[in-house]
């Protein structure tokens, strides 16, 4: 058996914890009472302490945009009681071990507590992984090491590709890993402009082995996201077998030498080819900005600056600024710059379903991230809640309901319309009956396009609070054209501006930059019908293209659930290093997805697909769709269900291949 060659670093146990009994009470004044009564189950290991307070803490409020669903307080007097019992285990330098999450049925039972509703058991395995409480498992027992010189190649230095290189090395695989960029980040190192911030709780958005409690925020900065993964990088000495600056341009599979050869160009325009026997593309789905097919861009006289191309010293005190675009990155510009423009012109395509703030000014308080520090498993329960409550809130929210829409056009489900109601009321709550409320109000089905939350609420930093400013105008005529001066709308008016901010996105690139050639001199743009239907097997395997996996790749996005991007970066490249053991238990030199499996799980996806709303609303102009229409980001599938299926390859669906079988069909 091989064993893992960092386990020590994956250790899911937690440290003793001494602390004062006023350290205790400060901090934990306002904790909620479930996750009080967790995390003393843990540090006493007495059990009974469920039976005594399970209906006495009162029920979480569900996270998400319906922040009314559920919900309900502890009887007075609990939280005195809990943290007694907390003070006289925590104060105590002979602590015991504490109890951790061996026993299958009591964490069932307390992550029902951690909730307030019944989980689903087939979710546990998952829960307890993505929780933080068990390291990623092994399913492909491994028996042998890979071969003398067998190397793969790791493309893109983001949350995918830093996780990949973990993976790898503790697998014990050679790798080296390809970044365009000068540093560690992906997005969160291009993505710079004002605002910027992740916008799934940071508590979830974080990689389950890597969890930590010293976020400073709820919804985290893009540059405190960006310190997370390059500490991860330091942590690992992961940048040693990093090339910054290297873009790889093109990747031929040679059949006779069963080896991947790329082709990497760097910031000098010098190139070299590299010889893989395996290759990752973890180069996310998100890389180029995306600019609008309106005529004049180039002709104006001012500053044009894109938020995926953010120049960091620009100065915008004092100036005449046009924001193009309301979507996640339009949102949180205008949210933050609004108070320093001279003037602000948004021009708003489609609005979007806005998430009312709940997090006041979004800081994690002092006290909150002390207990995630100290107190036993605090940490993870707060994660393991809010995974589970996500799970099961935009699953709901996404899943159409025939019979509900029939009598119901604005709304695809109950679950749907709670979720629009919550927006409407932040609408109404803000705006009024109203102009301005109207023009802000979405005309399609909550989630038919990315829904955003609020950076901030009803004061400076608030996107809403932002439109309703005198030196703010939201337009709504369409652009027409940009002129030296500034931008033109299709009405006629001439939009005067110092900078203009196109806030339109990135594209949707899946690799398309890079020139990939599989079998018999196939390219992946040929397969994939010029890129109008692109499609992967789990782990972002393609028939005819051996020992390449697409993570990011299509039909990876977590709009079914999953909490965030993070689930599918580990579930994925969990998939793709089983199947390299795979490959290396069978002492093969490829591992291709048969046609067969493939068209298979395409079919099974599509049917799936066709139960989503994106598939059913087509008022909203979303980029999960393409061009031809077919959705191409979300994962249909029930989120547990693709991780379940993401364990363990099956050999059936793969054909293994060796040089010598190489040789003869050569």
């Amino acid at each position: 058996m091989i064993t893992s060659r960092l386990s020590s670093e994956f250790t899911h146990t937690v440290k003793k914890s001494v602390v004062s009994a006023e350290e205790l009470r400060a901090n934990a004044a306002e904790a909620p009472e479930y996750l009080l009564l967790l995390s003393a189950v843990h540090a006493t290991g007495d059990v009974s302490l469920l039976d005594r307070f399970e209906s006495r803490v009162g029920v979480p409020i569900s996270l998400g945009f319906v922040a009314s669903a559920g919900g309900a307080s502890a009887e007075p007097g609990v939280r005195e009681e809990l943290l007694q019992i907390l003070e006289d285990a925590l104060t105590r330098e002979d602590q015991p071990e504490y109890l951790g999450a061996e026993d299958r049925a009591l964490f069932e039972r307390m992550q029902d507590i951690a909730v307030g509703f019944p989980v689903n058991r087939a979710h546990t395995d998952m829960n307890l992984e993505q929780g933080g409480w068990v390291p990623d498992g092994r399913y492909v027992s491994p028996t042998k090491s890979a071969p003398a010189g067998f190397k793969v190649a790791i493309i893109g230095a983001g949350m995918t590709g830093i996780d990949a290189a973990v993976k790898a090395t503790d697998r014990g695989i050679e790798w080296e890993l390809f970044e365009k960029a000068s540093g560690v980040g992906g997005l969160w190192w291009s993505s710079r402009y004002p605002g910027v911030a992740v916008d799934t709780p940071s508590v979830i958005y974080s990689l389950s082995w890597n969890v930590t409690p010293d976020w400073s925020k709820h919804f985290p900065l893009g540059k405190e996201y960006r310190a997370y993964l390059t500490q991860i990088a330091e942590k690992f000495e992961l940048e040693k077998h990093i090339s910054f600056n290297s873009e790889v341009t093109r990747m031929v599979w040679l059949e006779q030498e069963q080896l991947w050869e790329l082709t990497v160009l760097s910031t000098d325009n010098s190139s070299r080819t590299v010889r893989v026997n395996a290759v990752i593309g973890g180069a996310g789905h998100l890389c180029r900005p995306n600019y609008p097919n309106v005529e004049g861009i180039e002709d104006f006289a001012g500053q044009s600056l894109h938020t995926a191309t953010w120049i960091d010293d620009v100065s915008l005190q004092g100036k005449r600024v046009g924001v193009v675009g309301v979507g996640a990155a339009g949102v949180q510009v205008i949210s933050s710059i609004a108070t320093e423009v001279d003037h602000l012109t948004v021009f708003q395509r489609q609005p979007v379903w806005l998430g009312r703030n709940q997090r006041g000014d979004g800081l994690v308080s002092n006290s909150e991230r002390w207990l995630r520090r100290h107190v036993p498993y605090y940490l993870h329960w707060a994660r393991t809640s809010g995974f589970i409550q996500s799970n099961a809130l935009v699953g709901a929210m996404n899943r159409v309901d025939l019979d509900w829409m029939a009598e119901h056009p604005d709304s695809i489900s109950e679950w749907n319309a709670m979720a629009r109601q919550a927006g409407l009321d932040y609408i109404n709550d803000t705006f009024g009956d109203s102009e301005l409320g109207k023009a802000v109000t979405p005309d399609f089905p909550f989630a038919g396009k990315r829904p955003v939350g609020d950076p901030g609420g009803d004061g400076p930093g608030g996107y809403y609070w932002a439109l309703k400013q005198d030196h703010v105008d939201l337009e709504l005529s369409s652009i027409a054209r940009v002129v030296p001066e500034g931008i033109v709308t299709a009405d006629g008016t001439l939009h005067e501006l110092d900078v203009i901010v196109w806030a339109t996105g990135q594209l949707f690139d899946f690799m398309s930059p890079v020139e990939i050639v599989g079998r018999d001199g196939v390219t992946l743009r040929e397969k994939w019908e010029d890129y109008l239907r692109p499609r992967t097997f789990f782990g972002g395997s393609i028939a005819g293209f051996p020992n390449f996996f697409m993570n990011d790749g299509p039909h990876t996005g977590v709009a079914n659930g999953g909490g965030g991007h993070n689930f599918m970066t580990e579930t994925v490249n969990h998939f793709i290093f089983e199947s390299l053991q795979l490959l290396i238990e069978n002492d093969a030199t490829s591992i291709e997805v048969t046609e067969e499996a493939y068209d298979a799980h395409t079919e099974a996806l599509e049917e799936q697909m066709s139960h989503l709303i994106w598939s059913h609303d087509t008022k909203a102009n979303t980029y999960y769709r393409n061009a031809r229409g077919y959705v191409v980001l979300p994962s249909p599938f029930e989120v547990s269900d693709y991780w379940r299926r993401s364990r363990e390859p099956q050999a059936a669906d793969f054909s293994l291949r060796s040089s010598a079988d190489a040789e003869v069909a050569a």
